[in-house]
């Protein structure tokens, strides 16, 4: 990745988003899971440890999608970080009593349709997924 010091950029692709005409769904499923999982996450644990789990997933995201693009590649977007929530509320289920089935399901089919649809960056997907997941263990359990 050619970052040339602008390391923030990790953080604000999250405000921005590519194709929205083409792609209109993607983000509107990213802002509707913002709002559920986010909500869910913040009333468990709290504001502090929901923007901690929100942050790092987002770096996680977009910290695998620069290494795994090629060169001249891009990604935008909040998808990373959503897919950390993603990660939290799996690390959270059996804790806070949340259905696993739907979560593992609905995960399936979003990275599914990551894999599928061009213009999505699934590295981001499962970066995010995993940096959700192994933050909140370590939130969780301290």
């Amino acid at each position: 990745m050619q970052a040339y010091g602008q390391w923030y950029r990790l953080l604000t692709v999250a405000l921005m988003h590519d194709q929205v005409s083409e792609i209109p769904y993607h983000l509107a499923f990213n802002m509707l899971a913002l709002h559920s999982l986010g909500s869910q996450i913040e009333e468990f644990l709290g504001r502090a440890k929901f923007l901690i789990i929100f942050f790092v997933s987002l770096l996680a995201g977009s910290l695998t999608s620069a290494y795994f693009l090629p060169f001249n590649g891009y990604s935008i977007g909040v998808s990373g970080a959503v897919f950390g929530l993603f990660g939290a509320i799996l690390v959270m289920g059996r804790r806070y009593g949340v259905g696993m089935r739907a979560v593992l399901v609905t995960v399936g089919i979003n990275l599914a349709i990551g894999f599928t649809i061009p213009g999505i960056d699934w590295r981001a997907h499962v970066g995010g997924l995993i940096g959700g997941a192994v933050i909140t263990k370590v939130l969780i359990h301290k």
